[in-house]
């Protein structure tokens, strides 16, 4: 069962910069610790805006798949919906039509499955293990 929206995830060339430029947006927006998700060859950070994170996400060298992703268009790319069961809500959509890109333990949630997931639009979902 899907709970509640958690972020919106941000591909952006540097995460400190892009923190840096957000801040001054939202000046008393707290930060998170940096996070290296060697999986997916990324390291991320969130910037707290209210009740809503958005995730910076920094592909790490030029083999990451969100490397060339980044070079063609960066900026917003997915939405972080949390779950109280990952397995029976990648079934749901996987039912619905959605496809599964893959599922793995995120050291940005306390190791917490997550998994992306292509909705028929194209648009990117990340479920997060509650």
């Amino acid at each position: 069962m899907i709970t509640s929206v958690h972020h919106i995830g941000c591909l952006v060339p540097d995460v400190e910069e892009a923190i840096a430029d957000y801040k001054i947006l939202h000046p008393v927006g707290e930060v998170s610790a940096l996070y290296v998700i060697e999986e997916q060859m990324v390291k991320v950070q969130f910037l707290k805006i209210e009740n809503l994170f958005v995730e910076f996400v920094e592909p790490i060298g030029e083999q990451s798949s969100l490397y060339r992703q980044l070079k063609k268009n960066p900026g917003f790319y997915h939405i972080g919906i949390f779950t109280s069961n990952i397995d029976e809500e990648i079934d749901r959509l996987v039912k619905g039509g959605y496809r599964l890109l893959n599922k793995f333990p995120s050291p940005a949630f306390g190791n917490k499955f997550c998994a992306f997931l292509y909705n028929l639009e194209m648009h990117l979902v990340e479920l997060i293990e509650m």
